[in-house]
């Protein structure tokens, strides 16, 4: 009877089942909640450590390379830099160089065309002769009057000639010597403006004023260009520094001859060797465009950027000829404070 009972009610061990089963759900949350929040303070931990580890990087990197230095990124390569132009309005008749030419002092950079200036040369040279014919004219009428001046004196001293005309006589002598006076001043300015002539036909030829290397080009061969109007920049190359920016802030720990490790973008982790060879005598603003007016009432207090000019030099290990520093490359530079390195 029992065995037929259990028999004929599958049902009822379907319900039990399902039963035990529905009671294991809530322990199967919990387990999941409490995994949950295991992994999620594991990550927090490695959180923590990783933060931990940045930090004690950060410091000993700090301690090691930073502590005792100033430094700045605001740094860039400078030389001397001339802006080669015309003194005269003309026509450019050709160029001996272009941009990355190596230029020596003396050497021709440019040519204008000067068709009309030696047209100008002959005129004035033609003027100048003329001039002094007339000036050789005037002192035969000098020499003329002179004469007759002396002739009348001897008349007039025995009488025999008029008080007026011997005023004549010497008033011709006073104009021939003012007419020869004026002769010779034409020859002055004749001379002077053949001199003229002269010196703008040799400014027509433009020559390199120092060594150095040609960084731009801003005409062609054509172009009629004004006076002071630029045609080539240069840049000596064998002049070059570091203008770094710093903070007003850090001047007082910046001084004269302090030893300066620079770093150049172009070529990662060399070592570049320098000096503090000038101290600013103006924040970077005053050179500004415009420089900024503090008298209004908008007054907004911003740390002024002071330029240091530091010599650039490179460490005899190092093969120069394979480095190229060139004006606005980009530089890092360290220095250390005041009485750290003294």
């Amino acid at each position: 009877m029992v065995e037929q009972n259990s028999k004929t009610n599958p049902s009822r061990d379907n319900k039990q089942n399902n039963f035990s089963s529905s009671k294991s759900y809530p322990l199967t949350n919990e387990n999941q909640k409490e995994k949950g929040k295991k992994s999620s303070n594991r990550k927090w931990l490695i959180l923590v450590l990783i933060f931990i580890v940045i930090g004690l990087g950060v410091g000993i990197y700090w301690y090691f390379f930073l502590r005792g230095y100033i430094s700045t990124d605001d740094a860039y390569i400078e030389s001397d830099r001339v802006a080669i132009s015309a003194k005269i309005l003309g026509r450019i008749d050709r160029l001996t160089v272009d941009e990355g030419d190596t230029v020596q002092q003396g050497q021709l950079l440019v040519q204008l065309d000067a068709t009309d200036l030696h047209a100008q040369l002959n005129q004035v040279e033609a003027n100048l002769n003329y001039a002094g014919q007339n000036a050789v004219l005037a002192k035969v009428n000098v020499k003329l009057a002179q004469s007759d001046f002396e002739r009348a004196l001897l008349q007039f001293k025995e009488k025999i000639m008029s008080p007026e005309v011997y005023d004549h006589a010497k008033q011709a002598l006073d104009i021939a010597k003012a007419r020869q006076d004026i002769a010779l001043a034409e020859i002055k300015n004749a001379q002077t403006a053949v001199d003229v002539v002269k010196s703008q036909i040799q400014n027509t030829s433009i020559y390199a004023p120092m060594n150095g290397v040609v960084a731009k080009r801003w005409v062609l061969p054509g172009d009629v260009i004004q006076p002071a109007q630029p045609v080539f920049t240069i840049y000596n190359l064998d002049s070059i520094w570091v203008d770094a920016n710093f903070e007003e802030t850090k001047l007082s720990a910046i001084y004269l001859d302090a030893p300066v490790e620079i770093s150049v973008d172009a070529y990662g982790g060399t070592k570049f060797l320098g000096k503090v060879i000038a101290l600013p005598a103006a924040t970077a603003s005053k050179f500004s465009l415009i420089p900024p007016n503090n008298a209004s009432g908008n007054f907004t207090k911003v740390t002024q950027r002071l330029p240091v000019k530091i010599s650039l030099k490179i460490p005899d290990h190092i093969d120069s000829d394979h480095l190229l520093l060139l004006p606005g490359m980009s530089v890092t530079v360290k220095i250390p404070v005041r009485g750290e390195s003294e």
